[in-house]
């Protein structure tokens, strides 16, 4: 008995137990200071994301067209469907594609100002059903003030719980304000959420930090002893190894962010491209397939590319094809698409100098390159092992690609055949990759092969194009079940 009572009196061992309390005194106030740190950010990362949302709509959105709708519509219930008006509809769309892409819990809404009742009303929204010219009087203190510069209202409660909340004007061809954009976030239960997390790991840390104090202050010595170089050993070498992770994926999302950029706004394609979708699911963080879009006086080209390989390999070959497509068609003024591809072959071997000291490489990718006369329902198409699908009366309409690829001087070829088709009004049109079919999944673990997606397609391609996207992305995720996915996937459809 005397020897426990003279243990707890060493210096050593008091040391260390007030070493541990200290710790875990540290620790707690760590912790709740990291989670109410985190709330703060969190707070000013939703606010400045929602102006982000707010500022993008506003930027594209025509004032003029805003302010036609305004001046059209004075009472309530004139409209009874989004699609009722062409203008209406055109913003609804820009409203309902930023709320779906955000993942945003309330409808985004834009908001008119009438300066002689010196109220506000519902103009556009991105709901199912409008309601244009309804009364809108939650903000108005806050909203006239900064009518003509956009503003936050930072945490706000009401019945249906706590939120936040950005705003941005809409501009007239004049530079005039005509209307703002309205985006809200509920944020109560992120608050409720990160008070959770904040709890259980103050349990955790006090389970942990006991169990820890009874057992080294019983064999405190022996473990210090024993055990105390090759715990810097190990406890360095993960910290080594922890670091050189948080590198490397901190360098792979950086680098998503860069291939993100170089591809062509979705609303700028839509802008041109009024009845289409894009449904692009990369395997890992960055992608090796990938869409490009321009648009040139006479002509709108899009197109859909798979590159060798997937991951970092396959993104930096992304970026290499969509350099130099911009270089083809921009700087050079190339529209026709198999003269685009040849160039784009040239281009590839000489970037990868697979003329020369790397000859042996395969690296490359395939490609279905689309030129659309858009006024007269005239396309020209050319395609390297991609095809292209026409879908008219239910019946598909296949434009076979070369059967060789975009790189690799190891495999014959000729020139790339440039297809002019007279389209008709309401066909349908498909450019995808092979990541769509080549998936595994279903009862058997098979592919799910070329002609089950030409079977969905038919089944599906009469949908608005939004369905299509969602039936599209709903079907290879039920095929694949807890299968990994295999490949990057990218299908585009356009209905004209």
């Amino acid at each position: 008995m005397k020897s426990k009572i003279a243990s707890w009196k060493k210096p050593g061992t008091k040391i260390i137990l007030t070493i541990f309390v200290g710790l875990f005194i540290l620790s707690g106030y760590f912790i709740i200071y990291t989670d109410y740190t985190y709330l703060q950010v969190s707070e000013k990362g939703s606010l400045e994301r929602l102006k982000a949302i707010s500022n993008t709509l506003a930027l594209h959105i025509d004032g003029d067209k805003h302010q036609y709708l305004v001046d059209k519509y004075h009472n309530k219930s004139e409209l009874s469907s989004n699609t009722q008006d062409s203008v209406y509809y055109g913003i609804w769309k820009k409203l309902r594609s930023a709320y779906e892409i955000n993942h945003l819990e309330t409808e985004i809404a834009t908001l008119y100002l009438d300066k002689k009742e010196n109220k506000f009303y519902y103009v556009v929204n991105s709901s199912d059903t409008p309601y244009i010219r309804d009364p809108y009087i939650e903000f108005h203190k806050e909203f006239s003030e900064h009518y003509q510069t956009g503003d936050v209202i930072c945490k706000y409660t009401d019945e249906y719980g706590t939120w936040l909340t950005a705003f941005s004007p809409i501009h007239d061809k004049k530079g005039e304000v005509v209307g703002i954009v309205e985006v809200d976030e509920r944020f109560d239960l992120f608050i409720a959420e990160a008070k959770r997390n904040m709890m259980k790991n103050l349990v955790i840390s006090l389970v942990i930090f006991v169990v820890i104090v009874v057992i080294l202050l019983r064999y405190i010595r022996v473990i210090l002893r024993a055990e105390e170089a090759s715990k810097r050993q190990i406890e360095t070498a993960n910290l080594v190894i922890s670091q050189k992770n948080k590198d490397i994926l901190d360098s792979i999302n950086y680098a998503r962010r860069i291939q993100s950029a170089i591809l062509a706004p979705r609303e700028e394609v839509f802008a041109t491209f009024k009845d289409a979708f894009i449904l692009y699911k990369p395997k890992d963080i960055v992608s090796g397939d990938f869409y490009f879009y321009t648009k040139t006086a006479t002509r709108a080209i899009i197109a859909a590319a798979d590159c060798t390989g997937h991951g970092v390999p396959g993104a930096l070959m992304s970026m290499i094809g969509n350099d130099l497509l911009h270089h083809i068609t921009r700087d050079l003024k190339v529209e026709q698409p198999a003269a685009v591809l040849d160039l784009l072959h040239s281009g590839v071997i000489n970037v990868l100098k697979q003329d020369g000291k790397y000859a042996d490489t395969k690296d490359g990718m395939d490609i279905a390159l689309l030129s659309f006369d858009l006024e007269n329902l005239k396309l020209e198409y050319a395609g390297a092992y991609r095809s292209l699908y026409i879908i008219r009366d239910n019946t598909i309409i296949e434009q076979k690609a070369n059967k060789f690829p975009i790189g690799n001087t190891q495999q014959e070829r000729s020139n790339f055949t440039n297809h002019e088709i007279q389209l008709q009004k309401g066909d349908m049109c498909y450019a995808f990759t092979d990541g769509y079919a080549d998936q595994f999944g279903g009862d058997n673990g098979k592919k799910f092969m070329m002609k089950r997606f030409q079977n969905l397609l038919i089944e599906i391609h009469a949908l608005p194009v939004q369905e299509q996207e969602k039936r599209l992305d709903q079907e290879i995720e039920l095929w694949k079940g807890e299968v990994e996915q295999v490949d990057d996937i990218l299908v585009i459809g356009i209905r004209v």
